[in-house]
Formats: structure tokens, sequence, C-alpha cells
């Protein structure tokens, strides 16, 4: 009897939910013998073929067309755990150099006397300090470099904190992390009504199903509740291994999405939000091995010619080499993880590269990829990369 009492009761639930009133399985006015293969309402269930004991009507009419559609519910669980949040911790401290040239002096009692040594002008500049010292002439902070600089030229960095999830098992369905604020709609269509609730970044979903209307690919969050996947960064779990990998152990970019994931007996066991190289220095597609690991490292380069873009970047942490001068590293001047953004590594925060570079080992595989074919293949177009 309780058995019968849920069953009912699942029934005028999903009815109510999808919008769909009740059919009567006697209406002969209607509905004729031919329109149906028996006289009792299939419990609530997926039904591809119709059955000959029950009416596939209701909440079992809207479960089939999901399923039709590649929709998965009830969402599976997915099978993952928060990384330890010390992983963020570093013995570095960060500031960004905001004066467009900065002198370097070699002691704070220098002061205001002419520097040898000037920081090239660019956007993407910081020194990792160790210690600071108070003089007459104003605040002084020690490089990493070993040269003191100005604090009147500096702004203390705060490194922005995001983390992945552990995963225990490949995942059965899609997740992701939502990437800017946004609201779903009731059905994968600009026309549909909003659901009244705010979608806010960092925000952690199981998905149940992708649809593409026109030229928009939506995603399904949950029971009518759909969203376009430009504001979600999207993990999509593969049970393939990719071809060259002979060890099971493999770290996998997805470009399209900016997602990557970490596998270890062909089984998923971590995944995150990353930033690749933006358009033109973009990280090259392909298999690779990492060559080198470094538990921090000074970068700076320059790709405009003029100097205009160069960057200076002082103690990045725990870099790990695969393409040239491509290399998986923490990045701690920027939080535009989900989006491109480097001049062709592989950014991650600083807890998700703690991890990987405590399960990485050299000689493990990186493969790189672009499901939508966007991202040039040609090995004469790229440099040797960088931050």
């Amino acid at each position: 009897m309780r058995r019968v009492f849920y069953a009912l009761s699942l029934v005028l639930v999903l009815f109510s939910s999808s919008g769909i009133s009740p059919v009567k399985a006697r209406q002969k006015e209607t509905i004729t013998r031919a329109d149906f293969s028996g006289d009792v309402i299939c419990l609530p269930g997926v039904y591809l073929t119709t059955p000959d004991s029950c009416l596939p009507v209701g909440p079992s009419s809207v479960l089939t067309q999901m399923a039709k559609d590649g929709v998965v519910y009830p969402i599976p669980s997915l099978p993952v755990s928060k990384p330890p949040i010390s992983l963020n911790d570093v013995p570095y401290k960060y500031a960004k150099i905001t004066s467009p040239s900065a002198p370097l002096y070699g002691s704070p009692a220098q002061g205001d006397a002419r520097a040898a040594t000037y920081f090239l002008k660019g956007a993407t500049r910081y020194i990792s300090y160790s210690t600071f010292t108070e003089t007459d002439l104003g605040r002084y902070f020690l490089s990493s470099s070993g040269l003191w600089v100005d604090g009147g030229d500096l702004a203390r960095a705060a490194p922005p904190v995001f983390q992945g999830v552990v995963v225990h098992g490949t995942p059965k369905t899609q997740f992701g992390w939502i990437l800017t604020n946004g609201k779903p709609r009731t059905e994968p269509d600009f026309s549909a009504p909003e659901v009244k609730r705010e979608l806010t970044p960092g925000e952690f979903y199981a998905i149940s199903g992708t649809k593409k209307v026109g030229d928009t690919l939506w995603v399904m969050i949950g029971l009518g509740e759909w969203i376009e996947d430009r504001i979600i960064g999207r993990v999509i779990p593969t049970t393939v291994t990719p071809k060259g990998v002979d060890n099971g152990r493999w770290i996998d970019i997805n470009l399209e999405e900016q997602s990557l994931s970490v596998y270890e007996n062909s089984r998923m066991v971590f995944a995150t939000l990353v930033s690749t190289g933006t358009k033109p220095f973009y990280t090259r597609p392909g298999l690779f091995k990492i060559y080198e690991k470094k538990e921090k490292e000074t970068m700076s380069g320059d790709f405009s010619g003029d100097k205009s873009g160069y960057y200076y970047l002082e103690d990045v942490p725990w870099t790990m080499y695969f393409d040239r001068l491509r290399a998986l590293h923490g990045a701690y001047w920027h939080a535009r993880f989900g989006y491109d953004a480097s001049h062709g590594c592989v950014n991650l925060s600083l807890g998700d590269s703690h991890w990987l570079y405590d399960w990485a080992k050299t000689g493990d595989y990186v493969y790189v990829y672009d499901p939508s074919g966007q991202t040039p293949t040609d090995p004469k177009f790229y440099t040797d990369g960088g931050a």
C-alpha cells in the first residue's frame, strides 16, 4: 500500500512540475483503444517502446521525451569532494607594479638616487617580496630578485581563491562552474520565461543534458532550468584514452570549455577551470609530456614587438613545462579561470596548480584539444609561448 501511495504521489508531483494535466484513463469519447496499449497509467519512467500493459502518459511522456533528447533525469550524483583549502597557501607575498616605470634599488638607503635598472612598461608586472622596511624616504619592498622597490610604485595583491574538485571515479554526466551572472530559462529558448533566481560565478552544477537550438548550445542544470553554454565552464568526462597515452595517466585540457581534468588508471581524479592562450598566443593542441617541474619560476617576455605587451612575474608557483616554454602553473595575477587569458601557458588557481604539481610526474602526458576546431593546429604557427 505504501508503494502505491508513493507512486501516485510522484505522478502528481511530476504532473504539476511539468505543467501537464492528468489524463483520465477512460476518456472513451476522445481516446480510442488504438490510442493506447492498456487501461492503467504506467509508473513514471522512460518508455522508448510502447508497453502493452499500461499507458505511458503524463510524467512518463515527459521523461521519455527527455531521454530521446539525451537528457538524463534524475541527474546522477557526482562522486566529487573539495580539495584542502590549505593548497592555496604559498610562501610568497605579491605586489603589482603600478608605475609606468619603477626604479630598482640595490638598497633602500639609495632612496631617490638615480637607479641603474628600471622595470619595463607593461600591464602585467608583479614582484614577490619577502620583507619591507621603513626609511625617511618611505617604505621599500625587497623583491625576490634581491632589489628594492619603492612602495609608492606598488600595490599589494591578494591572489584569487578558486578550487576545482577531487573526483572519486569518472562521473556519468557532465558538470561545471558558472562563469558569469545570469538566470536559467524554463526551456532551451530565449523566448522562454526566466526562472526567478540568479546564478552567480563559481556555483557548481551537475549537467543532465545539452541541446543545440540554432547557433546556441543550451545546458540543463536542473528540471526546467536551461542556461546558455557561454555562462558555464563544462567538464566533459571521457572513457576513451587519448591515442599515444600508454600508462593511463594524463592531463586533459579542453580549450573550448577552458577546463582541465586529470586521469589516473584511465579514471578521472580531478577537474577544474583554467585559462589558456588567448588569440594569437594560443595553447597548442596536441599530445605532450611534462619535461620539467619547478616549485617556482620567474617569467618575463614581450609578444608585442614594441615592449607594450611586456610582462614580468616573480615566483610563479607550481610550474610544469610541457611544450617549449608553455607550462601548467599557478596564476596569482588574475581570476579569469574559464576564459582564455594567457600567452600560451595553462593558468590554474594557486590551489589547483598545487594539487596538480603534487600529483604530476615528469613524463606524464598532457593532452590539449579544441572540440570547436577554432584553434590552429599547424606547428609552424606556434612560437615558444609564455605565461
